[in-house]
């Protein structure tokens, strides 16, 4: 017995072993010679095999012919009917006396096995019904409960015997219906299910999102709850690394700093803020992020005041070198990147893509975040400070003013700007903003558009100001732009480079610092702020620089990148002092606080770092 064609084959006799396969061992199938060696083989088996498993000769499938001898045995073989059995299987009773009992040729089975009356046929009406004999199809039909009104294509759902369908057919209902309004009630019928099942599965999944959100709802007060443990050991253990640093580094404690009174104010300079105006040689910086490729992604501003001058006063720092900066705390509360800062009457504003502004005390840092301002729906990318008056500005084109006292909403300039707001710096009583290609001065005591500053190449990503100059500089694509702080804001110079966009931007009484996102020995430009010539080019990061800042005296400066890292630099000879790298993510604000750096990140986390003479 073989399996031919996936049918079981029964022979009369079985077959010569002349006439199976020497590879396959079974009859042949599409039997053909290879000439080289003269042995037949199942045409498939000639192809899969590389030599002949008879004399080891090498299997040239080019030469191969169809056995024709070979293909007339094999049809001239007598075979069963594969829906009968052998006489003595019949005999015995083994597959029952209702089978055929035909022998066929070989060649012939499967026209015969097409027609033949024993063969097991499904039900027309349903497959219900099981399979029945050919023969027995027509007596079966007869009877069959399962036979459908011949009105069924329209919608009669009525089934019965041959006889009670002929009975039925008389009074159907669908009888007088046309074929067009039977569609339209199929299909309407159909529609009427679909809704059912919609309905089903709404009540299923409306279920099944209450039961997530109740879920929800538990997780994120245990992760509330756990985020206030972590943020409560956290300041334990920054509170006992500066003990460790104070000590190490020989700086008597003036104060004790423990976890109710750690102060970023203790030695703290004058107010540091862009718009305080007891220094009249300030100079105030503002930088933003990086762009995606088809438009400016998740920009931000910060302001800082730095003085140009080099006298002793009290908002100059007395850093010595050699020096280093230590992280000593971690600001946690933000749900999103931070992306803006300033500090303002002895507090920390912070915010960025959740679109809150964060208050934290630098009296008591330790209490963590004191309130929140809920400003905008979309991500703030600059924040500054004037008189009483917090600005926030961002995606949503819009300026808006809260009251730094009680930190409620006093007024906005709806539709600023016609894109994203880019940057944002004050002087006097002028607020200056940027976006793509065009820079707007405005009226801080109206509210009003007083110059509208344009032509300018691509996004303008960040200001600067120079308050004992009266200039104000812009980067932008290929270009630092200079303009003069009068009534007309002339341009005063253009200073054009080949490092591509300008990402932020800071200056002091010697320098112009640009930073960029190009090759690594080529993101931090120096520029004389007398000639606009370049002086050097400083290379320490990997990735854009997004935000510069300077201490006040000038001798110094810190940059932020995109790989997650800020450096200190020296500007009186112009090398790297320190790498400090404690965020996650790419850290996009810095700002200077008195012998305190702040800085805010990706990782939705703001640092604050202290400075600490080395020993040597």
């Amino acid at each position: 017995m073989d399996i031919v064609d996936n049918v079981q084959t029964r022979f009369v006799q079985e077959p010569s072993l002349h006439l199976k396969c020497p590879v396959c061992q079974q009859l042949y199938t599409e039997p053909v010679i290879n000439i080289k060696c003269g042995h037949t083989f199942c045409h498939s088996c000639a192809f899969n095999a590389t030599h002949c498993p008879l004399d080891g000769a090498h299997c040239d499938t080019s030469q191969l012919v169809v056995n024709r001898l070979v293909v007339g045995q094999i049809e001239d073989l007598q075979v069963y009917c594969r829906h009968g059995g052998t006489p003595s299987e019949a005999e015995n009773g083994q597959n029952g006396i209702d089978c055929c009992e035909e022998i066929l040729s070989y060649g012939k089975r499967e026209e015969h096995e097409k027609s033949c009356p024993y063969a097991l046929v499904p039900c027309p009406n349903s497959e219900l019904c099981g399979d029945i004999r050919r023969k027995d199809l027509e007596e079966h039909l007869l009877n069959c409960v399962r036979t459908p009104c011949e009105h069924h294509s329209k919608g009669c759902t009525f089934c019965g015997s041959r006889s009670a369908v002929e009975d039925h057919v008389k009074s159907c209902d669908f009888r007088d219906v046309s074929m067009h309004d039977a569609q339209l009630l199929q299909r309407l019928l159909g529609q009427e299910a679909a809704v059912k099942q919609l309905r089903t599965d709404n009540g299923r999944l409306t279920s099944q999102v209450a039961e997530l959100q109740k879920v929800n709802k538990e997780m994120t007060s245990h992760v509330d709850k756990q985020n206030s443990v972590i943020q409560g050991l956290q300041l334990q253990l920054d509170e006992l690394t500066a003990r460790v640093n104070q000590f190490s580094s020989g700086v008597q404690i003036k104060r004790p700093i423990s976890g109710s009174q750690l102060s970023l104010l203790e030695g703290e300079t004058d107010n540091m803020d862009s718009h305080n105006n007891n220094h009249k040689n300030n100079f105030f910086l503002s930088c933003v992020p990086v762009s995606s490729s088809s438009g400016v992604t998740g920009l931000k501003s910060t302001s800082v005041s730095s003085s140009r001058t080099t006298s002793p006063r009290r908002n100059m720092e007395k850093w010595e070198m050699p020096l280093h900066f230590k992280c000593i705390g971690t600001l946690r509360g933000h749900k999103d990147i931070v992306w803006c800062m300033t500090t303002r009457k002895g507090r920390l504003y912070s915010a960025g893509a959740d679109g809150v502004v964060k208050i934290w005390s630098l009296e008591q840092l330790a209490t963590g975040c004191i309130s929140n301002i809920q400003a905008h729906k979309n991500v703030i990318h600059c924040i500054s400070s004037w008189g009483n008056s917090l600005i926030t500005a961002g995606a949503d084109m819009m300026i808006s003013f809260w009251d730094l006292d009680t930190n409620e909403y006093k007024s906005s300039i709806q539709a600023a700007h016609e894109k994203i707001i880019c940057s944002m710096v004050v002087h006097e009583d002028l607020l200056i903003t940027s976006s793509f290609s065009v820079i707007k001065v405005w009226d801080l005591k109206t509210l009003t558009l007083k110059s509208t500053l344009t032509g300018l190449s691509h996004w303008v990503r960040a200001l600067a100001v120079n308050k004992s100059k009266g200039k104000l500089y812009s980067g932008s694509h290929n270009a630092v732009h200079v303009w003069e702080m009068k009534d007309n804001f002339d341009r005063l110079a253009t200073i054009d480079h080949e490092c591509g966009s300008v990402y932020s931007l800071a200056v002091t009484q010697t320098y112009i610092i640009t930073g960029h996102s190009e090759a690594f020995d080529k993101n931090i430009l120096l520029f004389n702020a007398e000639t606009h010539e370049v002086v050097t080019s400083l290379y320490g990061h990997f990735g854009t620089i997004t935000s510069l800042v300077t201490s006040p005296s000038g001798r110094f400066f810190f940059s932020a990148s995109q790989d997650s890292t800020i450096q200190l630099w020296s500007l009186e000879n112009l090398l790297p002092i320190q790498r400090l790298s404690r965020h996650q993510g790419s850290v996009n604000t810095l700002t200077i606080h008195g012998d305190f750096l702040l800085s805010g990140s990706e990782d939705h986390d703001v640092k604050v770092f202290r400075y600490f003479p080395k020993i040597q």
